[in-house]
């Protein structure tokens, strides 16, 4: 745990939500724990895919994981710390757009509201995933400042490209 904390985690104190994207049936949802309004929030981009039942008792396992992990002596010793109750917040699931249920892209709709992090403000109920979201999601995580391989990567788009130019 303390390996994890040091390298991995940061101040609890400055840690407002949590996004724990959950592969279930071959399906993936997300759960976002937002730790400053005691909010748990459930993204679902095809719901008729699981039933509400499993989907929350997974959602409760995982609540409970969280509790668990948290409390260890290692994040309790820090100057910031707060007994984080996710098991007790509140349950919101808000209305988000729905796949077709021919698409296999929950995966893409997970990783945009990840990295958008824009899913309370979904008011466009046409959302779509197609070639150029894929494209666009995956341009932004490759120039990701938090990306440490950015620059390689790029530099080897560009000597691909000229490659392919000649």
């Amino acid at each position: 745990m303390k390996y994890i904390k040091d390298n991995f985690m940061g101040d609890l104190a400055s840690l407002h939500q949590i996004f724990v994207p959950v592969y279930l049936n071959g399906h993936w949802f997300l759960i976002v724990v937002d730790l400053l309004y005691e909010i748990v929030r459930y993204l679902d981009s095809f719901k008729k895919g699981t039933l509400m039942t499993e989907r929350k008792s997974v959602i409760n396992n995982v609540l409970n994981y969280l509790e668990n992990f948290l409390s260890d002596k290692n994040f309790s010793e820090t100057p910031s710390f707060r007994n984080i109750k996710s098991s007790k917040y509140k349950f919101n699931e808000p209305a988000v757009p729905q796949q077709s249920a021919k698409s296999n892209d929950c995966g893409i709709w997970v990783a945009q509201w990840m990295h958008l992090n824009r899913y309370w403000s979904l008011g466009n109920k046409t959302w779509v995933v197609n070639d150029y979201t894929r494209m666009r999601l995956a341009v932004n995580l490759v120039n990701d400042s938090n990306n440490s391989k950015r620059d390689i990567i790029v530099e080897l788009a560009v000597i691909d490209w000229n490659k392919k130019m000649q």
